[in-house]
């Protein structure tokens, strides 16, 4: 659940390129090797990439004309946002996929052209399905067809298989763990222990 609004000083921005922009930016905050299939699959559905460029921009530095400049706001809830590993993660990857579609990949690293701004949502204030939803909703709407359909993965060595969104949780340093039924559980974030505790009628000490 991601917006990306993507604003470029760049006046002769093709169509073609602002395409290859959003597809690229897409592609990659949607992109999770050890996440099953049909999880990114729906993260796609609910990931919106918008490329504009502004009739005016005033900035300081190079000439926008010969050094283009890049305004990134990620909106995604808050919960997701309000740890510095997140923060950690996406901004060089926007970073990365923008910078790679430019003739010299290594400017937006050099120079500071592109800034990347992440905007946290608070509960309630998303409503994808025409109504708001929590956190948790948006776990379940990105997780739904995975549960129902997927049998699990064989977990790595040393690692469980999280069971609502099917991703390998390194055993030796999960901190997010449940027990039910004499069975023990590690979950990749907060969310996925919620959820799943929700569907067993569990009761989690926050």
């Amino acid at each position: 659940m991601m917006t990306v609004e993507l604003f470029v000083a760049d006046e002769q921005l093709s169509t073609e390129r602002k395409h290859q922009l959003a597809e690229r930016i897409l592609r990659d905050l949607t992109t999770e090797p050890a996440a099953p299939d049909s999880v990114m699959a729906k993260a796609r559905e609910l990931t919106h990439v918008l490329v504009r460029t502004p009739e005016n921009w005033a900035t300081g530095g190079p000439s926008i004309a010969g050094a283009p400049r890049y305004l990134v706001r990620l909106t995604v809830p808050s919960a997701w946002s309000n740890t510095s590993e997140f923060g950690d993660h996406i901004i060089p990857l926007i970073t990365r996929a923008i910078a790679d579609t430019e003739p010299d990949p290594t400017r937006l690293t050099r120079d500071p052209h592109c800034l990347v701004q992440i905007i946290g949502l608070r509960e309630h204030n998303i409503g994808p399905l025409g109504r708001k939803t929590t956190i948790s909703d948006i776990t379940k709407l990105m997780t739904d067809d995975y549960r129902a359909t997927a049998t699990p993965a064989e977990a790595p060595e040393g690692h469980a298989i999280d069971p609502v969104c099917g991703m390998p949780v390194e055993l030796a340093t999960a901190h997010i763990t449940l027990t039910h039924n004499g069975t023990d559980y590690a979950f990749c974030a907060p969310v996925c222990r919620k959820v799943f505790a929700d569907e067993h009628l569990i009761s989690v000490e926050h």
